[in-house]
């Protein structure tokens, strides 16, 4: 029960998460929006209105040099004949005589008393900041102007542009805002059906289902989540069948030599079978191999560990190869094994003990698998920031088909099987390769021999 809660949990939290994102994006979009029309609206009716008072002004300047050089009685309504119908009715314009006295202010009288009463109050408060400008006639000054700003809304026709204007960019805006909080509702639930998809997948392995496959769909960073799951499901599987089988060849290693030891001891015991030295003896050889067995897979372990680490040094070749001389000494001497030794590097760096651990493995293989009158030949060689070792020996070979399979972890094939030793060695010098950052490979073939490589960084 506890399982979907948490999942559930976590699910809920993405997708409000990414919702909320969703519409703090939008948010910031709307006010970006906002700003940018506003201050975009602003200077394009100021560089408008400066050009349709310049147009005005052009206009009215021709009709006052005409009327205010005349010397007539009715100037003030001839100016309100000529100038009403080009100054808008909201626009503030005076004209002034000679001696800078107001003859003409221009308004409109219509519209609603209370607006015409604040246009008129405005023009009084603003009238002073207005720039008093000359009038002059062949470069004599006959009367002055103001003239008032020019406002977008003076027209009908913009003042309706401006209300439409209004209500598409409103109803624009609302569009655009359900039609993302939608998009971002549907995308953060696919989001999130997809990472809970991942989420129970996951679970599931981690609760021992290693044949769970999770669907590799979705946005890329959730699809290389559940590829990576994937991909440990199969290896967790894969280390299940190998310990599994790694199980079976233990037990059965143990038994056969633990079952030997307990028959010769109760034959002993009841009388049945004679407390010889050569009984003794066999027994003593059981149990050495049970011994081999325990020290190879402590090592096994040990090697495996997360917390090993090597300890590297600077190896001389000569002092390498005279350790391994004398830890096979006795063998080499019967004679009947031809070895030679090939040295084509002078030093190299590494775990010096693991390193003839590794090497002692294949020395120890090649020795026992080839026949009398062989050959074993025993080198290392560095190819450029590499260092190779290599084992050749003659005599029994090993089918491929194993070959594929000597160096899964724990596993022991036919060809380990059937000879002496614990069956780990080749795995142990594997994963000493890989602590040095290298790899052992084997080739072998029918009638010829078979050569153990192992490469490191070195």
């Amino acid at each position: 029960m506890g399982i979907p809660v948490f999942r559930e949990k976590k699910v809920k939290h993405l997708f409000i998460t990414l919702l909320l994102s969703f519409f703090a994006s939008l948010l910031l979009f709307l006010i970006i929006l906002a700003v940018t029309f506003f201050f975009g609206y602003k200077r394009s009716v100021a560089g408008w209105g400066e050009v349709r008072r310049g147009l005005i002004e052009n206009q009215v300047y021709k009709e006052l040099k005409d009327i205010l050089p005349q010397d007539i009685a009715g100037k003030t309504a001839l100016l309100e004949k000529k100038l009403s119908p080009l100054i808008p009715h909201n626009m503030f314009f005076a004209v002034y005589n000679q001696d800078k006295k107001v003859i003409y202010t221009h308004s409109r009288q219509h519209g609603m008393r209370r607006a015409r009463m604040l246009i008129a109050k405005n023009e009084r408060k603003n009238v002073s900041n207005l720039p008093l400008k000359s009038v002059k006639e062949n470069g004599k000054i006959t009367g002055y102007y103001r003239i008032g700003p020019v406002g977008f809304g003076i027209d009908r026709a913009n003042t309706q542009f401006l209300e439409s204007m209004r209500k598409t960019t409103l109803l624009s805006i609302a569009f655009a805002s359900v039609l993302a909080l939608l998009t971002a509702f549907i995308l953060s639930k696919r989001f999130a059906r997809t990472a809970q998809t991942v989420s129970s997948g996951i679970d599931r392995i981690a609760h021992g289902e290693l044949s769970v496959r999770i669907p590799e769909k979705g946005v890329q960073e959730i699809s290389l989540i559940a590829r990576s799951a994937n991909k440990l499901g199969k290896k967790l599987e894969r280390e299940e069948a190998l310990r599994r089988q790694w199980a079976s060849d233990v037990a059965h290693d143990l038994r056969t030599p633990i079952t030997a030891l307990k028959s010769q001891l109760e034959g002993m015991a009841d009388g049945v079978l004679d407390l010889t030295k050569e009984r003794i003896m066999r027994n003593i050889k059981e149990l050495s191999r049970i011994e081999s067995l325990v020290d190879s897979l402590g090592e096994l372990i040990r090697l495996e560990s997360p917390e090993m680490r090597i300890s590297t040094v600077k190896i001389d070749t000569g002092s390498f190869f005279k350790e391994l001389k004398n830890r096979f000494a006795q063998l080499f001497e019967k004679g009947y094994i031809s070895v030679r030794w090939e040295r084509g590097a002078e030093s190299f760096t590494g775990d010096e003990n693991l390193l003839l651990r590794a090497v002692s493995n294949f020395i120890s293989n090649a020795i026992r698998h080839t026949t009398k009158n062989g050959e074993i030949r025993i080198s290392l060689r560095r190819e450029g920031a590499e260092v190779c070792f290599s084992v050749f020996n003659t005599g029994k070979w090993i089918p491929t088909k194993e070959i594929d399979k000597v160096f899964d972890r724990l596993y022991r094939g036919e060809y380990a099987r059937k000879s002496p030793g614990s069956g780990l060695g080749l795995t142990i010098s594997q994963k000493i390769a890989e602590l040095h950052g290298g790899n052992v490979t084997i080739y072998s073939a029918e009638n010829y021999g078979t050569t153990v490589q192992m490469r490191i960084k070195g």
